[in-house]
């Protein structure tokens, strides 16, 4: 004669929900995992997110004052060769015509494409820098030191301002030499005597 069971159905239902809650609960927890451990690249959709986008603005910042902080920044805005475009160009033209540089040469003549180079483009995004002023007239330039297409409609954009005064070097002069002449990449605009002009350094990235 066979046994009995000492197991009622309402303890074996009780067991079976504590089964199933604690399956979920594994399951939960490898999804909050998975979740945590998904590098953001920009095939991932993630700067739609505003939280995201900060961050990535912030990071951009960063690397603008960084790059400011020894003088390079201000290095690399003056970095001219004397002829209307600036030294160790890559050959490729921007959306204003003068030639540009790419990723890996930017990243040889300034301190800001090292940073962004290794923030970035490393992890497969792209960006653009651009500098924008004044001209003699007082009507707004743009020159293109960083082409790398058309950003997307969500986009992050950092900026940082430089101040060029007429005593520092660029390329083969000092900037009070270039007042006349038509070899400068950016022109004086300002009255001062001493400054030359103010440059806003724009970092974009998509």
């Amino acid at each position: 004669m066979r046994g009995k069971s000492n197991t009622t159905e309402p303890e074996r239902g009780q067991a079976f929900t504590l089964e199933g809650f604690f399956g979920a609960i594994i399951v939960l927890t490898a999804l909050l995992f998975a979740l945590q451990a998904v590098v953001l690249t920009p095939t991932t959709g993630g700067l739609a997110d505003r939280s995201v986008q900060s961050q990535v603005q912030q990071e951009a910042q960063d690397a603008l004052v960084v790059s400011n902080q020894d003088g390079n920044l201000s290095e690399t805005v003056r970095n001219w060769d004397g002829e209307g475009g600036f030294n160790e160009t890559d050959g490729q033209t921007g959306p204003e015509g003068n030639q540009t540089y790419l990723t890996e040469g930017f990243d040889n003549v300034s301190t800001l494409g090292k940073i962004l180079n290794q923030s970035f483009a490393e992890r497969g995004w792209s960006y653009n820098v651009d500098l924008h002023y004044t001209n003699e007239t007082g009507s707004h330039e743009t020159r293109t030191l960083v082409y790398q297409g058309s950003p997307s409609s969500d986009a992050v954009t950092a900026s940082y301002t430089v101040t060029l005064y007429e005593a520092q070097e660029a390329g083969p002069k000092n900037l009070s030499q270039y007042d006349e002449e038509a070899d400068w990449s950016i022109p004086r605009s300002s009255d001062s005597d001493h400054v030359y002009n103010v440059v806003e350094v724009r970092v974009t990235l998509w």
